[in-house]
């Protein structure tokens, strides 16, 4: 069996991740520190470069650059907006190359880091060989009917720590074999980022237009629907082209966001944004800092004397194809976070059609050693592309609220079975899946799935 999964944008994700990882249900041998899964396209049609990952973490933990620069006060719906401008701007020198010219950028030397453990994979999983990048769902084109999207789309994303992560990084890691998942706490000011690019040329999606263009090798999306339909195919990668739609920036600040640590934010594409290349037209969606648990059973977002969410924020003036797929009660989720489900059947026998099911921080709250719970509010583990059944608990129900509540880095959504909290981060849970299943130590199998 595999397990592949792509996390959200981190968050429904900013989530969150978007990510594909090979879970082999025996040990084998397995390289922790490979850079992709080692499927290469024939010289003849890429003489381009391929992107190496960086694992030279650094050997002492300094200060971070990004809290120097901080107006050190918690955020707010008033104070979000410049807390985003100003962080795009500090990360500008090292990751403007990252969107516009990536097959010339290079994470050592912009000093950027990545996660062992988690290249493994056959053609469409594990991370491909041009950028490294993770494959993630299947977006149904339903789902920005309105934006005028033709065909069903694919996201492919990267997913790089600063040298204040990395410090976490190397504890973690010292001993490949043998993680220290209980240590896992990141260090004030730690930035994680993942930029996520699509499939649809501007043709068949005009908000894509203007967009920086980048290529990997991965099976195109035909074959991946037609294996989500249950036929049979054998992987044949090609060199696909994309438009970066999105990019997620999560920081550690416990002064910004007291009651989770943790600040999710989402910048998606604007065509018609001023600027000199595709990294200025990538505009705020919104920040998040919480899960606002008192309003977890209120769709809308509000709450019974109708106050709106607290703890996200969200740009008013954003595309409009950004605020159409927002996540649960109008929390922070980006376009290719898949918050928007469909075909959701209801633990009281109800089916809905469409519902907004997840956001940044509900996703990467799930963040546990052992993998326990699910991404979504659901009672089962795996879950399906979108549009086929998914079991999920009733929206605004005691249960579906246990995914929206506020915890720290280190309280585990499901302590009670033991559970080891991961700080947010949905890679390193994914990576420890892989270093148990390599090892020998894997839990049992579980069906083929894939994330936001």
């Amino acid at each position: 069996m595999q397990l592949a999964s792509s996390i959200c944008r981190w968050g429904a994700c900013a989530a969150a991740l978007s990510l594909q990882l090979a879970l082999p249900s025996v040990a084998t041998a397995a390289d922790p520190f490979a850079s992709n899964n080692g499927i290469y396209p024939a010289p003849s049609s890429w003489a381009q470069p391929y992107r190496t990952a960086n694992f030279a973490y650094p050997q002492q933990d300094g200060p971070s650059a990004w809290l120097k620069a901080t107006s050190g006060q918690p955020l707010s719906t008033a104070t979000a907006p410049a807390y985003v401008m100003a962080l795009k701007r500090h990360l500008e020198p090292s990751l403007r190359k990252m969107i516009e010219a990536p097959e010339a950028w290079s994470p050592a030397a912009n000093g950027w880091y990545d996660m062992p453990w988690v290249a493994q994979g056959d053609a469409e999983n594990g991370r491909e060989p041009i950028l490294g990048s993770f494959t993630g769902q299947i977006v149904l084109k339903r789902t920005f009917a309105a934006s005028g999207l033709k065909v069903d789309l694919q996201n492919h994303t990267v997913i790089y720590y600063d040298a204040t992560a990395a410090g976490t990084l190397r504890k973690l890691w010292a001993n490949p074999m043998r993680p220290d998942r209980s240590g896992v706490n990141f260090a004030e000011g730690a930035i994680i980022v993942k930029a996520g690019a699509v499939s649809p040329t501007p043709a068949e999606w005009p908000v894509v237009e203007g967009a920086a263009t980048w290529t990997v090798f991965r099976p195109p999306v035909s074959q991946v629907v037609a294996h989500n339909q249950g036929k049979a195919v054998t992987w044949k990668p090609e060199l696909t082209p994309l438009r970066a739609l999105q990019f997620d920036i999560i920081v550690k600040d416990k002064v910004a966001s007291p009651q989770t640590g943790w600040v999710f934010i989402t910048y998606i594409h604007d065509k018609s944004a001023p600027g000199r290349g595709a990294w200025d037209k990538l505009v705020p969606l919104g920040a998040m800092w919480g899960n606002d648990p008192d309003f977890a059973r209120q769709p809308d977002g509000r709450d019974p004397q109708g106050g709106p969410l607290r703890e996200t924020w969200i740009n008013p003036d954003a595309p409009r194809y950004g605020l159409a797929t927002l996540g649960w009660g109008g929390r922070l989720s980006g376009p290719i976070d898949v918050s928007e489900r469909h075909n959701v059947v209801l633990t009281n026998g109800k089916v809905l059609k469409t519902t907004r099911a997840s956001s940044c921080l509900s996703c990467h709250g799930t963040a546990q050693s052992p993998f326990i719970s699910n991404l979504y509010p659901s009672p089962n583990r795996a879950f399906p592309p979108d549009g086929s059944p998914f079991p999920m608990f009733e929206p605004g129900s005691t249960q579906w609220a246990k995914w929206f509540a506020n915890r720290s880095g280190q309280q585990p959504m499901d302590a009670h079975v033991g559970s080891v909290g991961l700080d947010y981060d949905m890679l390193v849970m994914f990576a420890l899946s892989n270093v148990e299943a390599a090892t020998g130590n894997a839990p049992p199998a579980l069906p083929r799935l894939k994330a936001h």
